[in-house]
């Protein structure tokens, strides 16, 4: 019998708490907000005719960022003009979207949500509903759109397929222990830093340390590059400045009831195992080396953040969360991924 993949009923992950309380960050040039659709270009263009930046290759279109800020031109301390002014239905799909994402399985559309916002990571924040995500996720149709499918063949290893339910079966307990939060390294039963084909680690903290400019996406670079080559080469750390610091010290005033870092980051992997991108790469066994390996750079930065005390404790670990998140989808990480060998 063949299995289809299904956007509905709506999954959420166990645990997974959002809520958007303004703090700006997605509305930054670290998210290069887009990419956008023809409508989103058509309904901003009414709004004004400087919105919109393409790529000079004539790709992508995104939002226009201001080079003062490196924020959202319709950003302001107030928040979004055109969320404000003209309701939020109008601002373009990728802000409606953020940070919720829909991966179709034989079972359902799970939802997962993106670790790059001080509102999905700090305060006390309520839990994911499939209400409150579902208008996130509908596209100009009406329809649920998803980014991912995954059917009923999952590798559990290299030389191990599941069923999608006996694969979830497994994953539960999985899940479980990450969102404890304790001995992640061992949860993940994985070490980081795997022989890579092709390149090397040091070839790779080499080119996160090159990137040039003082856009966040950069700094972000090399903050991971400088973490790199001291694990793998024990180099000499470089001074960086923290590219988030307006939005995280914004955040960490309404952190009353602080949690552990490895609370922060067994939320932050529990959510990369829910939303099974990873299938794209390969097995499991094999995602699992590439957080654990995410996750030791993680835990350098971490240490080199000013820590005084469990709120700033918390802070540190959700900012150097959203560092380790946007290099997954860079293009030096995209490839360590194709260079990591299946297990």
């Amino acid at each position: 019998m063949k299995v289809y993949a299904r956007r509905e009923p709506l999954l959420v992950r166990p645990g997974a708490r959002f809520d958007c309380v303004g703090d700006g960050l997605c509305c930054s040039d670290i998210h290069a907000v887009g990419a956008l659709t023809e409508e989103d270009c058509e309904r901003l263009a009414l709004i004004s005719e400087e919105a919109v930046d393409r790529y000079e290759d004539g790709g992508d279109a995104v939002l226009m960022m201001r080079s003062d800020t490196g924020r959202c031109v319709f950003w302001t301390e107030e928040g979004c003009l055109i969320h404000r002014r003209l309701g939020p239905e109008i601002k373009p799909s990728p802000c409606i979207q953020f940070p919720y994402a829909l991966t179709a399985t034989p079972v359902g559309g799970r939802i997962s949500t993106q670790h790059r916002c001080t509102c999905r990571t700090l305060g006390p924040l309520p839990p994911v509903t499939a209400e409150a995500a579902r208008a996130s996720l509908l596209d100009s149709e009406g329809q649920l759109k998803f980014e991912h499918a995954v059917l009923d063949e999952v590798a559990w290893s290299a030389g191990q397929i599941l069923s999608f339910d006996e694969y979830a079966r497994r994953e539960a307990p999985l899940l479980e222990a990450l969102l404890e939060g304790k001995q992640l390294m061992t949860v993940l039963q994985a070490q980081p830093f795997p022989e890579l084909e092709g390149t090397t680690w040091s070839d790779i903290a080499d080119e996160l340390r090159g990137f040039h400019g003082s856009s966040r996406a950069a700094v972000v670079a090399r903050w991971f590059g400088d973490a790199l080559g001291f694990l793998v080469d024990r180099r000499p750390r470089t001074k960086q400045g923290r590219p988030w610091a307006d939005s995280f010290e914004r955040a960490a005033k309404r952190v009353v009831d602080p949690v552990s870092p490895n609370v922060v980051f067994g939320d932050w992997l529990a959510d990369e195992l829910w939303s099974m991108r990873w299938t794209r790469f390969g097995s499991l066994a094999r995602a699992r080396t590439e957080w654990a390996t995410r996750l030791a750079v993680a835990r350098r930065i971490a240490g080199w953040l000013d820590i005084s005390d469990p709120v700033r404790d918390n802070v540190s670990a959700a900012e150097v969360v959203m560092m380790v998140d946007v290099i997954s989808t860079s293009e030096p990480w995209e490839k360590v991924q194709e260079a990591m060998r299946d297990s």
